[in-house]
């Protein structure tokens, strides 16, 4: 059995050889997505994509919320927003998102169900003191690539091309559970903290199968998992109505995220099949590597809200992710990983708050569009995306309750220098 286990670890060395020659990079002779239940193929890097949308209500402005208050709905976009609430709000959401992704090799699309946040908020004092709970993803990580190569393989008579396929998928990241409370200071000064735990697990797996019989297929799966605690922080300042006209006013709102050390453990399985039984083996533990200190980047936030009246707002925010300083499980910076930028611009007529008879006097409408630069750079090439979202308030008849809808469309990436595109 040990010489089996030297022999399972000499296969998983050489099928790293493999993957890390750029066969199954992005930036290479790489087959995208073709299964479903993929998510964007370059959430593979890193920690996986960031998640943007905290507040039900602002992603259909594709914005985050992070100057928009709504007393009546939970938001997690800026804790300092939580000091508005009278009622106790609570939300939940899930999305559903197609992939149509391109390179100069193929196409694919696929189909990705997500649950996102559940969120409660509790007013101590009305209007002046809120404590909040919630539980929402802060990367997620869903892909699958696959590639082909080939190599020079002595078998037992002569010495012939093996040609082979690889297959590269996970899925995982990174999730928050948060306690945190919001405060009004006076009547236009708002602050908030809260402080999560951040935790995740992010499995990648890897099958190699080769067309000689001669060699015998690997398989192996890399496991890490992360732990560490996060503190963000809220403002929010408002004005008195009539900054322009008699009925507008304007407030301002701004987070910010620190940087948090996550934990990071890793270890490698093999998934061994016989006649008999199918069982993992662990090719290289966890206390192999030992504890690792990972670094997710500091975070902010800046936006601005103009109501021209009760009903109707224009919205814009600006975002800033430190990736660059991001730490990688081997406790260095990713070259890969550059600063995200995102700028957003969104509107809302809520035609259901001025009590007028008529269909469409029944709901919210709202629009918007995001740019955003992304985290990832490969050769001096940004992974952008450009988004355009609608969406549409649909408060119940007692109006303590709310369904919001948002339509996303959007593109990311490009086919120049062999990457992907993707609508």
């Amino acid at each position: 059995m040990l010489s089996y286990s030297k022999k399972i670890i000499v296969s998983a060395l050489f099928s790293c050889i493999i993957l890390f020659s750029g066969s199954v990079s992005v930036h290479g002779q790489a087959d995208i997505p073709s299964e479903a239940n993929s998510a964007s193929v370059y959430s593979y890097l890193g920690l996986g994509t960031p998640y943007d949308y905290l507040s039900p209500f602002a992603s259909g402005m594709s914005l985050s919320g992070v100057a928009i208050p709504d007393p009546r709905r939970a938001s997690l976009a800026n804790p300092a927003l939580w000091g508005t609430t009278v009622f106790t709000n609570m939300s939940g959401g899930m999305s559903l998102e197609y992939f149509d992704s391109s390179d100069d090799f193929g196409s694919s699309q696929n189909t990705n169900i997500d649950f996102s946040q559940i969120h409660l908020v509790l007013p101590v004092l009305e209007e002046r003191l809120a404590i909040s709970a919630a539980m929402y993803p802060r990367t997620t990580s869903r892909f699958q690539v696959r590639s082909s190569g080939s190599f020079q393989g002595a078998t037992s008579d002569s010495v012939s091309t093996v040609n082979y396929d690889v297959v590269n998928q996970g899925t995982g990241g990174l999730n928050n559970l948060e306690l945190g409370f919001g405060l009004r200071i006076t009547e236009n000064i708002l602050v908030g903290y809260a402080s999560s735990l951040m935790f995740g697990v992010q499995r990648a797996s890897n099958t190699i199968a080769f067309d000689r019989s001669a060699f015998n297929g690997i398989n192996y799966e890399r496991r890490t998992r992360y732990r560490g605690f996060s503190h963000r922080f809220g403002l929010a300042v408002s004005t008195n109505q009539g900054v322009f006209r008699s009925r507008d006013r304007m407030m301002f709102g701004a987070t910010v995220n620190l940087p948090t050390n996550l934990s990071a453990h890793r270890r490698y399985i093999s998934e061994l099949r016989s006649d008999q039984m199918i069982d993992d083996v662990v090719i290289i533990p966890e206390d192999r590597y030992g504890e690792r200190t990972m670094r997710y980047p500091l975070e902010t936030a800046f936006g601005v809200s103009y109501f021209t009246n009760p009903y109707t707002l224009f919205s814009a925010e600006f975002q800033y992710q430190e990736w660059s300083e991001y730490r990688n499980f081997d406790e260095i910076r990713d070259p890969m990983l550059s600063d995200r930028v995102r700028v957003g611009l969104g509107f809302e007529y809520d035609a259901s708050s001025r009590n007028l008879s008529g269909f469409f006097n029944s709901f919210a409408y709202r629009a918007g569009a995001s740019w955003d630069s992304g985290h990832l750079t490969f050769d001096g090439t940004d992974i952008e995306t450009l988004l355009f979202s609608v969406g549409l308030g649909i408060p119940a008849r007692n109006r303590t309750s709310n369904i919001d809808v948002s339509f996303d469309y959007g593109f990311r990436g490009t086919q120049s220098n062999n990457l992907v595109s993707e609508k």
